[in-house]
């Protein structure tokens, strides 16, 4: 049963490094130079890629 639960907490991982990603992402400069549009395609786009790792 151990091995399931590490596996588990990999996957949670990969999930929270994405999320930082995103935060990180919206709180850097780079972002103040997009359309917003272009911001909600990105975050879409990660947005989709976050809930798949979730699942």
């Amino acid at each position: 049963m151990q091995g399931s639960t590490s596996h588990q907490g990999m996957f949670w991982s990969q999930a929270r490094e994405l999320f930082e990603e995103i935060v990180s992402c919206l709180h850097s400069h780079r972002i103040c130079g997009l359309e917003h549009s272009q911001i909600e395609s990105k975050l879409l786009e990660n947005g989709y890629e976050l809930l798949r790792r979730l699942l």
